[in-house]
């Protein structure tokens, strides 16, 4: 009994692998786009909040959440953003930067939910444009951020689009 071998035609077997070709290309190119978008977020407002320390800080000590952290969070947070940015702009960090944007960005989410439920008075420790969002246009763009990060983890662990460089 002979065994049956059969080729894909080549004209065929070309189509499939520019097709899987261009998928990854096209995941990638979404993955960057979200990585983009977080690394332009957090440079901005990491900026913005060493530009006008004293206001951010002063802001940060109003909250009723973590008024007894201020000092440290006024510190931490603008160079944690920045840090975070620039994993996200190297290729061997940025699945890692998008996880940390991601995880922050839901933290944000987190603790304007708490506020907008639990606080009376609202103080707003953001600057430059984001300073004129209401709180709740502040909590749906945090979410529709968390939710663009998970959307890029996924795209990103489906195979991985984010480094693929091979690890020697």
């Amino acid at each position: 009994m002979e065994k049956s071998t059969t080729t894909i035609p080549m004209p065929i077997r070309r189509r499939i692998f520019t097709r899987i070709g261009t998928t990854f290309k096209k995941r990638n190119t979404y993955v960057e786009i979200i990585c983009s978008l977080y690394i332009i977020l957090f440079i901005y407002t990491g900026i913005n909040k060493i530009l006008d320390y004293e206001k951010f800080k002063f802001e940060m000590g109003r909250s009723p959440f973590i008024e007894n952290m201020a000092g440290l969070i006024a510190v931490a947070l603008p160079a944690g953003e920045l840090i975070m940015a620039t994993m996200s702009i190297i290729p061997r960090t940025r699945l890692l930067g998008l996880y940390l944007s991601t995880f922050t960005m839901a933290m944000f989410t987190g603790y304007i939910w708490l506020m907008l439920t639990y606080a009376s008075d609202l103080p707003c420790s953001c600057g430059g444009v984001l300073a004129a969002m209401s709180w709740n246009d502040h909590l749906y763009f945090n979410a529709a951020f968390t939710l663009l990060g998970i959307a890029g983890i996924i795209i990103s662990n489906n195979k991985n689009v984010l480094n693929p460089i091979p690890k020697s």
